[in-house]
C-alpha cells in the first residue's frame, strides 16, 4: 500500500512538473513568436485593404526584409501609380538601417535602396518601372497602423508619408477608421477585415505554436490582442 502511495505521489509530482514546464515554455518562448504573429497579421489586413481598393500587389520583400506593401496601378498596360506601405502593429516604430543606422525606414532613400536590392535578387519586370517613378518622387507612401482597442476591438489608422528630401519626411494622419469589434463586425467591409485578420493569425499560430489545440485557437480568435498570458490560458 505504501509503495503504491509513493508511486502515485511520484507520478503526481512528475505530472505537475510537466504542466509547469509547459506553462513556462508558452509564457517565455511564445513572446517572440507572438510579435511575429501580430505583425504579420497586420500586414495581411493591409494587403486586404489595398487590394480591395484596386491596387495590385507585387512582392516587396527578400526573406523577411524589405517593403511590407508594394502596390501599383496600370493604365494601358503601363504602371502609372505606385504605393509603398509599411504595416505596424500597435506601438511598433519605423526602424533605421544602413551604415551607422542613418537611413530611416520609409524615407525615399530607404525605398530606393530596398527596390534596388529587390531588382538584384528577384528579376521581376515591374521593378524597373516602379523604381523610375520612385526616383522621380511620383509615388505614394503610407504607414498602415493597426492597434487593439478595449477588449474586443481593432482600429486601423493610416498616415501619409510626405517626403522632405531623400532622408526625412513628415507623418500626417490621413485615415482613422472606426474601431471594429472582432466578435461583431457591422458590415461586409468589417467582416472581410476580421476574416483576413483571423485567418492569418490561425495560420501562424499553427506554424509557430503547434501545441495549441483547435479549441484553444478558436478561443484565441475571440481576443483582439494575443499576449503570452493568453497562450498560457489555452494550454492549461
Amino acid at each position: 500500500m505504501n509503495k503504491l502511495f509513493l508511486t502515485l505521489n511520484i507520478l503526481l509530482i512528475v505530472l505537475l512538473g510537466i504542466l509547469q514546464a509547459k506553462e513556462s515554455f508558452y509564457s517565455t518562448q511564445s513572446h517572440p513568436f507572438l510579435n511575429i504573429i501580430n505583425g504579420v497579421s497586420t500586414e495581411c489586413v493591409m494587403h486586404k485593404f489595398y487590394t480591395s481598393s484596386g491596387w495590385t500587389r507585387i512582392d516587396g520583400e527578400v526573406g523577411r526584409n524589405g517593403i511590407d506593401g508594394l502596390y501599383y496601378k496600370k493604365k494601358d498596360h503601363i504602371i502609372k501609380e505606385v504605393l509603398v506601405a509599411e504595416s505596424k502593429w500597435n506601438t511598433s516604430r519605423l526602424g533605421l538601417s544602413g551604415k551607422g543606422k542613418t537611413v530611416k525606414q520609409m524615407s525615399q532613400e530607404w525605398v530606393l535602396r530596398t527596390l534596388r536590392r529587390l531588382q538584384k535578387y528577384k528579376p521581376i519586370p515591374e521593378y524597373a518601372s516602379i523604381l523610375k517613378l520612385v526616383k522621380n518622387g511620383q509615388y505614394r507612401a503610407r504607414l498602415f497602423r493597426m492597434k487593439p482597442v478595449g477588449e474586443n476591438g481593432i482600429q486601423i489608422i493610416i498616415y501619409k508619408i510626405r517626403n522632405k528630401g531623400a532622408k526625412a519626411f513628415d507623418k500626417i494622419m490621413e485615415t482613422k477608421l472606426h474601431p471594429i469589434n472582432i466578435n461583431a463586425p457591422r458590415n461586409s467591409f468589417e467582416r472581410g477585415i476580421i476574416k483576413t485578420y483571423n485567418d492569418c493569425r490561425k495560420k501562424y499560430l499553427h506554424r509557430y505554436l503547434p501545441g495549441i489545440s483547435k479549441s484553444g485557437i478558436d478561443r484565441l480568435m475571440r481576443d483582439n490582442y494575443l499576449q503570452p498570458g493568453d497562450i498560457c490560458n489555452v494550454c492549461q
